[in-house]
């Protein structure tokens, strides 16, 4: 058999993932190994002659699966950068054989059992952290079937191994459908409105596809700015239909048998655990409790956001029968080029007078800065840590003492088979051993920003700029990480609050503060004009009706989908639009939806949690009050948010971590100043 990197000493710098070493056929062998490996851990655990103990067992069972997490980290790393057929077929092969161990542990009696004695046992002793794994531990056997008995543990593998697959096959399709679409043009009159670089871009996906013309794709540098700007409104329709019908045309890659069948399969695995509904599992670990809570903070939501969404659509609308004459008939493809008109008609700047500003190069370093400013840590590029992506890059980062904290892998560039949007991961958690060895965290940063042509840079938008201050919010939380057990480790914290450390940084993407020493012009070295300046932060309200809008009707299609109490057997997009017909400021299309597509949910880990994104940026608007009252870029201030809940992970709970730093528990009113609502719902 050939020698397998993951099982031998790696002699990397860090102890880096040996990418240039692994190849493709090692992943299989090397997770079937770590089972092993972690099997026979747990078989001492469950064997252990001595009586069991926080330390024996609790303590045991968190640092069993280090090297199972490790390989699937690595893995998930290579998958989601760039898939193909034959990285789909080891992912589906590698969840199947992960689902199966993690119900074998979940499952295991003789384990469960000592578990359950730590927990009836004496605890004066444990500190803070101690009682929060133990609590943590014992609840997640019982929410995995540890209660079980006979045909019902059966049964709860099945489905769990089948929910598995179904997560697997969703995303499948979703790459898949997304990359089967492209739109060819020939006549260069048909794109008038787009952006050089974009039509640059396109031509060189033509070519590189033996094409003459322009190329473009559902990706999201190439449909973004084409639904935007492109004058054809024909074209703008054929790309947002073939962009809204993702996994719903009725081809091989259509998701709504497998959206059926993922909601039934959790409502089914919800009621052998004994609750109501999938939503009431899920939220029995969430800092919002109960779907009471996440229904009242939608419903407020709406109460303030629609009536200025519904105005703001007004505007848009009217608008477009300026140009277009008053007959003219609004659709939704012509959403986003009338809006972008309408910005540049209010603030007289559009995304392409900004873009000049914003080369990404420039943006990497001042995310950069503003760690260094806040923190006090520091950023080397290193050139010999082997990449699992030629296009990714590594960086070592640094505390303000020099102690080595993380490495930082980011890539930046969308490409064929690439994930949609953008993400952090993790490849190693951070954790310390009993001797106190702090073991650091290799965390990614993934964007899908257009790779630049040969001579050229790339530009980004604004909302690009925010997207990556966001997924390094959430590098930044894993950075820091500070904690003992591996399973608490930033950013494993509950579910709604995973999003306030990565949205915090949003606020500060559009502070003169910090634009000032990054925001030149790529050419001419200027800074960015006093005006620009300004008017970046007054575009922060631009459209705050819609987007929030927006959001809470994802929140509510998610929470529609899990909140059903009966196996769903309809029409999935008949069903959405019915969800959301409430919050309607425009029309949609019969045969267009997100759900067949919204990865989040039906294989993202956010299932009857994306109401999380809305209830963040209350935490991140109220949390932000502190810099902005000190200083934007006060350490002080800084550095407490670092003490109590960068570093801190999931040792304590999030509120209390919160009310550590903030002194009150998150309130609403931060948020809507922010975004300009000037009417509030009663007792919001």
């Amino acid at each position: 058999m050939r020698y397998n990197p993951f099982l031998e000493p790696y002699n990397t710098p860090f102890n880096a993932i040996p990418y240039d070493r692994i190849t493709l056929q090692d992943y299989v062998p090397a997770v079937k190994e770590a089972i092993k490996r972690e099997k026979d851990v747990i078989e001492s655990i469950c064997n252990n002659a001595e009586p069991a103990t926080f330390e024996n067992t609790i303590v045991a069972l968190d640092h069993s699966g280090l090297l199972l997490g490790e390989i699937i980290g690595a893995f998930n790393a290579v998958s989601n950068a760039c898939s193909n057929d034959e990285i789909l077929a080891i992912e589906e092969e590698i969840e199947v054989l992960c689902t199966a161990h993690h119900n074998d542990i979940s499952l295991n009696e003789k384990l469960f059992a000592r578990i359950k004695d730590v927990y009836n046992s004496d605890t004066s002793m444990l500190d803070t952290a101690q009682k929060r794994l133990l609590e943590q531990t014992y609840n997640s056997f019982i929410r995995n079937g540890a209660n079980l008995t006979g045909e019902n543990r059966d049964e709860y593998r099945k489905l769990t191994e089948r929910l598995s697959v179904l997560a697997i096959k969703f995303q499948e399709n979703n790459i898949k459908d997304t990359d089967a679409f492209t739109l060819h043009v020939t006549d260069e009159a048909d794109i008038e409105g787009l952006p050089e670089d974009v039509k640059d871009a396109a031509a060189n996906n033509a070519k590189e596809n033996d094409k003459e013309g322009w190329l473009f794709t559902l990706h999201r540098p190439s449909y973004i700015p084409f639904i935007t700007f492109c004058r054809n409104r024909e074209l703008r329709r054929q790309m947002f239909m073939a962009y809204s019908t993702t996994c719903s045309k009725g081809n091989e890659f259509d998701n709504r048998e497998i959206v059926k069948e993922t909601v039934n399969t959790r409502l089914k695995l919800a009621r052998m655990l004994g609750y109501n509904t999938y939503s009431d599992y899920v939220l029995a670990e969430r800092m919002a409790q109960n779907t009471d809570a996440v229904f009242s903070m939608l419903g407020k939501l709406t109460w303030s956001y629609l009536p200025v969404a519904k105005k703001e659509m007004l505007e848009i609308t009217e608008l477009a029968k300026e140009c277009e004459g008053a007959d003219f008939e609004f659709k939704p493809w012509d959403f986003a080029f009338y809006s972008e008109k309408l910005k540049e008609k209010k603030y007289a700047l559009s995304d392409e007078m900004v873009r000049p500003y914003f080369e990404l190069n420039q943006a990497i370093y001042g995310m950069f800065y503003l760690a260094t400013r806040l923190y006090g840590i520091t950023f080397t590029q290193n050139h010999d840590i082997p990449l699992f992506n030629p296009d990714a890059k590594v960086w070592e980062v640094y505390d303000y003492d020099g102690k080595f904290l993380a490495l930082l892998y980011c890539d930046f560039f969308a490409r064929k088979g690439k994930h949609a949007g953008a993400w952090m991961d993790s490849i190693k958690p951070q954790y310390k051993d009993a001797d106190g060895t702090d073991h650091r965290p290799h965390v990614t940063l993934s964007t899908n920003y257009r790779k630049p042509l040969p001579g050229k840079p790339t530009l980004l938008n604004f909302d690009e700029v925010n997207t990556l201050m966001h997924e390094f919010g959430h590098c930044l939380h894993g950075i820091l990480s500070d904690v003992t057990y591996p399973s608490q480790c930033s950013p494993n914290v509950l579910w709604d609050f995973v999003e306030m450390p990565s949205q915090i940084m949003e606020n500060f993407a559009s502070e003169e503060e910090l634009l000032k020493h990054f925001a030149f012009h790529h050419k001419t070295g200027e800074t960015m004009p006093q005006e620009m300046l300004e008017k970046i932060k007054e575009m922060r309200t631009f459209n705050a009706g819609y987007q929030c809008i927006r959001q809470v009707g994802l929140g509510l299609i998610d929470q529609a989908w899990h909140n059903i109490q009966e196996p769903f057997d309809g029409d999935v997009l008949e069903y959405e639009h019915s969800v959301t017909a409430a919050l309607r400021v425009m029309t949609p299309e019969k045969s267009t939806g997100i759900t067949p597509h919204f990865g989040h949910i039906m294989s993202g880990g956010y299932a009857a949690g994306y109401y999380s994104y809305k209830w963040a940026e209350m935490l991140d608007a109220d949390a932000f009050e502190m810099f902005r009252k000190n200083g934007v870029l006060n350490m002080k201030v800084a550095q407490s948010f670092r003490d109590n809940i960068l570093s801190k992970g999931d040792s304590d709970h999030p509120m209390t971590l919160y009310l550590k730093f903030r002194g009150h528990k998150p309130q609403v009113e931060p948020l809507l100043e922010r975004d300009g609502i000037k009417t509030i719902c009663p007792h919001l």
